[in-house]
């Protein structure tokens, strides 16, 4: 805990025009390794101004909204570098899925340093990337840098004061073991809509999640960063509602694991918090997710996949009367 507030005390003591110069490590709090490292960022900030350009009639936008809009003073050149970059991500990125289909561009994020690295990248988007990234490192990466660096204290405060109830408990339901390596994290200023997302590549975790999202604050922040990292743990359960919905011919519920997960670890930390005489409710609920998403699978949810939770009923028994309940 006093690494925690030490290296976040340090990081707000920095004024923001001189953020762009220190190490992108922010802090550790296991398993936990936190960044706000400017090539991601420079990335996740073309693709959401890809999609804020497009007209309001195109399809609903999978990205987030910058908190604040993108305002300076550019000149005609640095303007141009901007703007063609956009339009590299409206017509080659914006598209793509930012989890599946996005792996070798995040790759190629991590592995930059002061320059993109030569393998990795199309030569277009390299090129345009690197002619932003002096636009962007001038103008507005000294500011969002300083706002990942500030946004990490809370949540990661929190994150501390619940382990190792947590993650002790999210291990045993799981039945996978709790992280023995880092979990890198990267923050950044915006992301997906939903705020964060989670690949295993590289492992045993990489999460991306945005300070500028609304819902990724308090005990919700804590609660994502909980949730993406379930993700790295969750494949038992995920083979098991496969096999179970692959027995009684219900295939098409394929994300049904994925509400499962939302469910059983915004619980646990509800459960950690109510324990303390502290109310929280979980993202699922708080967001609308459950009745905007998935209101097919709620009641079955909440009425089978409760119990396991709360050790009243084993992994085998809830999933098959999860997957009996699904219509």
């Amino acid at each position: 805990m006093n690494k925690l507030l030490v290296g976040v005390s340090a990081a707000l003591a920095v004024p923001a025009i001189m953020a762009q110069d220190i190490s992108d490590l922010v802090l550790e709090q296991a398993p936990f390794a936190i960044h706000s490292s400017f090539w991601p960022n420079l990335n996740n900030v073309l693709w959401a101004e890809a999609w804020g350009r497009r007209p309001a009639s195109a399809e609903p936008s999978p990205s987030g909204v910058l908190p604040e809009p993108l305002k300076a003073n550019l000149t005609a050149g640095e303007r141009a570098a901007w703007d063609s970059a956009v339009k590299y991500y409206d017509d080659e990125i914006a598209d793509l899925h930012p989890l599946f289909e996005m792996g070798p561009i995040r790759k190629a994020m991590l592995a930059a340093r002061a320059e993109l690295p030569a393998a990795g990248l199309e030569p277009d988007h390299r090129r345009v990337l690197s002619a932003a990234a002096a636009v962007y490192r001038k103008h507005w990466w000294p500011g969002h840098d300083f706002a990942n660096r500030a946004w990490v204290a809370d949540p990661l405060s929190k994150v501390a004061s619940l382990s190792p109830a947590v993650p002790d408990r999210l291990a045993k339901l799981y039945e996978t073991p709790w992280f023995t390596q880092p979990v890198r994290v990267d923050v950044v200023r915006v992301t997906s809509r939903e705020g964060a997302f989670t690949s295993i590549d590289p492992p045993p975790a990489y999460i991306t999640i945005a300070s500028g999202n609304p819902n990724m604050t308090g005990w919700m922040a804590a609660e994502v960063l909980f949730h993406e990292a379930s993700h790295a743990l969750a494949m038992p359960i995920v083979q098991a509602f496969g096999a179970e919905q692959k027995a009684q011919g219900k295939l098409a519920a394929r994300d049904l694991w994925h509400v499962a997960l939302f469910y059983l670890t915004g619980e646990v930390v509800r459960q950690t918090l109510q324990s303390r005489n502290i109310a929280f409710e979980p993202y699922i609920y708080k967001t609308g997710l459950f009745d905007r998403a998935w209101p097919q699978y709620k009641l079955a949810i909440e009425t089978h996949w409760k119990p396991y939770v709360d050790g009243k009923a084993s992994r085998a028994d809830a999933i098959k009367n999860v997957v009996t309940a699904i219509k």
